[in-house]
């Protein structure tokens, strides 16, 4: 008959005794005591046995997860290989040479874009043109190549409602409509910070082998972003969530036109709209309705040029050349003057230097230094005794100005 023992209690913590649940199962009968005890015991070896199997069960979760997070990141990682090799191999890959563009002056090799504008300055007319001339392959406001001919577009608009969108692009004459896919996403909610949307997008982009993607205006394409708090943590977020879908989807280039202060100077919400673009184009209108485009940033420079638009298609265009339809003419002859002034900016060259420069006559050589200066673009000021007139670029003058001016203030504070 098996002997009773007397009722064990679960030791205090640190009492250095085991409770019952801790102690090994009996061996012998004579080590059995109560019914209730050996329930107890079974009872344990139970518990341990079911949490193993879970335990077991939770590890292969663990490395069911770090296997489908190796899948799911499997192109980044391949991205990441490819992308590896030595300095010597990296250039050869590609000769030297100059800058290459997607669309001459503005828009590097693969690169992305942002259109700053304030409100009512041409924002969405500029793009409609540039839809037009990728789609057509004509030269963007006539002047502006599109490097490699025709291609697809994506306009992706949350701002205008569908029937206005469709006479906007309608007025533009666009030949190549079928090069042109629009998404009217106006009061409807889709944010690419939502994984099913990213998805679907990349999707879209890439059944249809867009070249540029226009998401227009960038704050409403951040819907969803804009609750991180930070806006310029948002806009790192968002321009990288751009970049994968880029990536994946094929995309060439991405155009973000965003809204900008009553002076148009810069982005509005976040300093951080100045470091993801490859090119920054500014688009300005004063008081007396005179438009003008600039451009800067990689590889890319071009100083304020004069636009015009016709009333009727709201057709916008450089005035140097004749038509937004023309050929491709190359830069003006005072954007060649500029362009060597910004290359050489210790040099200032007079009237006879420039017939040297560009191998013109002094005929033209005065008309080009007459036509940059009215057009504001260079200042020319008189040289030392001896010397003819200079021609500087205007930003390179302003910049001796202010500095002559701290010289002369500083003397007179040391005074």
């Amino acid at each position: 008959m098996l002997q009773e023992s007397p009722d064990y209690e679960t030791p205090p913590s640190g009492s250095g005794e085991r409770s019952i649940f801790d102690r090994p199962l009996p061996c012998t009968p004579e080590e059995l005591t109560s019914d209730d005890d050996l329930e107890a015991l079974i009872e344990a070896d139970r518990r341990r046995n079911e949490l193993r199997k879970y335990a077991e069960y939770e590890l292969f979760k663990r490395e069911a997860k770090r296997m489908a997070d190796a899948l799911e990141h499997e192109s980044d990682i391949a991205a990441l290989d490819a992308r590896s090799r030595s300095l010597t191999e990296f250039l050869a890959e590609k000769p030297a040479g100059g800058p290459r563009y997607d669309i001459a002056e503005l828009l590097p090799v693969e690169g992305n874009f942002t259109l700053l504008a304030a409100k009512k300055t041409g924002k969405t007319t500029t793009t409609v043109e540039l839809v037009r001339a990728v789609a057509d392959g004509e030269p963007f406001l006539g002047r502006f190549q599109i490097t490699d001919g025709p291609g697809n577009v994506a306009v992706w608009d949350y701002e205008m409602s569908e029937d206005q969108l469709r006479e906007w692009i309608r007025d533009a004459g666009v030949r190549n409509t079928g090069n042109v896919h629009v998404l009217s996403l106006r009061g409807i909610y889709a944010s690419l910070r939502t994984p099913a949307t990213r998805e679907w997008a990349v999707r879209w982009l890439r059944d249809r082998r867009i070249r540029i993607w226009v998401l227009d205006p960038a704050h409403r394409a951040m819907t969803g972003f804009t609750t991180l708090g930070d806006p310029n943590d948002a806009v790192l977020e968002f321009t990288e969530t751009l970049e994968q879908i880029k990536r994946e989807a094929g995309v060439r280039n991405i155009g973000l036109p965003i809204h900008t202060g009553i002076r148009g100077d810069h982005a509005r919400g976040a300093s951080r709209w100045g470091d993801w673009p490859d090119a920054i184009w500014t688009l300005k209108k004063d008081d007396s309705g005179r438009r003008t485009l600039q451009a800067e940033g990689r590889d890319v420079n071009l100083q304020p040029a004069d636009l015009t638009m016709d009333p009727n298609t709201r057709r916008l265009s450089v005035p140097v050349f004749a038509t937004a339809t023309s050929i491709y003419l190359g830069p003006s002859d005072v954007d060649k003057l500029c362009m060597w002034l910004a290359n050489n900016p210790g040099k200032h060259p007079s009237k006879n230097a420039l017939t040297g420069i560009f191998n013109i006559s002094p005929t033209s050589a005065a008309k080009m230094m007459e036509t940059a200066q009215t057009l504001g673009r260079i200042v020319v000021r008189r040289g030392g005794p001896g010397k003819g007139h200079e021609a500087w670029l205007t930003e390179h003058w302003e910049a001796v100005q202010s500095a002559q001016q701290e010289d002369a203030q500083g003397r007179q504070m040391e005074l």
